[in-house]
């Protein structure tokens, strides 16, 4: 089901913070587009990106398994 006109989301990122306004308003410009918007800084929600699959390196230790980033190339 794809959404069209005013329930189509504009709000799907990556998105960067170039600018905070006063009174919580931030300036975010879209990684994919270029396109810059105003938000409401409360609105925004922090992203953490994960380790990929194959940089990660899984050790058993006395039966307690952990996950070890491993270090860049």
């Amino acid at each position: 089901m794809s959404l069209r006109g005013k329930l189509r989301s504009k709000w799907i990122g990556p998105f960067v913070v170039t600018n905070i306004h006063s009174h919580g308003a931030v300036e975010i410009q879209s990684l994919d587009t270029g396109k810059t918007f105003k938000v409401n800084g409360h609105r925004l929600k922090n992203f953490y990106e994960g380790f990929p699959e194959e940089k990660v390196e899984k050790i058993d230790h006395e039966g307690a398994e952990a996950v070890i980033p491993q270090p860049p190339d």
